[in-house]
């Protein structure tokens, strides 16, 4: 029996106690007609109830109404749809938690709490999957906030790093499919340096920026054409040049944190090359031939 089934068994268990039977029958029907399973009716009936003064401050009215929220955005078959019940359903369960004085309710809304929590931030990593940056940040916003609501002093930072570095892979991949989109290159940088900000050693926030601003680097000296006036290509290449000078720190902070990995060497063999350092790529060219294949 899964963790979920027996919470719900604690909460109908809770929910069918002679205190609660000499309650509104409102209420009751509510219950009864969640444990029959027609969530449509017992939502009208638990949004009615919740609203009269005596159930208004009701902690057991309020887990109701979480659960039956809950199983409606586990069935709902569109996304506005489900977003929409899930957050009712989390903001049901926290007025559950916030009346719950006596704490007789807290674990079982809290569990199923952190369960639609949860839920927001895999809806955000698949929405990343997907490529659509756009839902992504709008789950993963509501996440956060949930989260926050549920404890101010939650430390988001891990998910945070894990989510903006996705999300600049994401923004990555789209600027490789159309170069002249420079909005998404904006996004990608202003993502891995967001993680940067979180988490200066990360490898992977340090690497891929580095390769970002080598490829536009590269990308803007392959467009270069014999048609081309030379003050033009001039240009082109001091604007390249620049690339590759924003590339160099941040590859060399990588190597420095993994010294073994052999695309870093690859990497820095190749900005240094750019920027006319040529001793300086010969040496690490050389590290790489070195390096014991993998």
């Amino acid at each position: 029996m899964n963790m979920l089934r027996r919470i719900l068994i604690v909460v109908l268990t809770v929910l069918s106690s002679p205190w609660l039977a000499a309650q509104s029958d409102m209420l009751v029907e509510a219950l009864r007609k969640y444990q029959a399973g027609e969530l449509s009716v017992a939502r009208e009936l638990i949004d009615e109830a919740v609203q009269l003064p005596e159930h208004v401050g009701n902690a057991e009215a309020w887990l109701l109404r979480g659960f039956v929220y809950k199983d409606l955005y586990k069935a709902a078959t569109t996304v506005d749809r489900s977003d929409e019940l899930r957050d009712e359903a989390l903001l049901s369960l926290f007025n559950c938690i916030a009346m719950d004085t006596a704490g007789s309710y807290r674990d079982n809304a809290s569990q199923a709490y952190e369960f639609l929590t949860r839920s927001y931030f895999n809806d955000a990593a698949r929405a990343l999957n997907d490529m659509d940056d756009v839902r992504a940040l709008n789950v993963f916003a509501k996440y956060k906030a949930a989260a926050l609501r549920r404890d101010p002093q939650s430390d988001l930072h891990s998910r945070e790093i894990e989510f903006m570095n996705a999300l600049g892979t994401v923004y990555t991949k789209r600027f490789n499919q159309d170069r002249k989109s420079l909005d998404r290159f904006d996004k990608a940088i202003a993502a891995y340096k967001s993680v940067i900000e979180l988490d200066p050693e990360n490898y992977g926030a340090n690497y891929n920026l580095a390769t970002l601003f080598y490829n536009r680097g590269v990308y803007n000296i392959q467009r270069i054409s014999a048609d081309d006036e030379i003050p033009s290509i001039l240009e082109i290449q001091e604007v390249s040049r620049e690339f590759f000078q924003q590339a160099l720190p941040f590859m060399l902070k990588a190597h420095d944190m993994n010294p073994s990995r052999r695309e870093t060497l690859l990497g820095l063999e190749g900005i240094y090359y750019s920027l006319q350092d040529q001793e300086s790529s010969d040496k690490f060219r050389q590290l790489f031939e070195e390096m014991p294949q993998e």
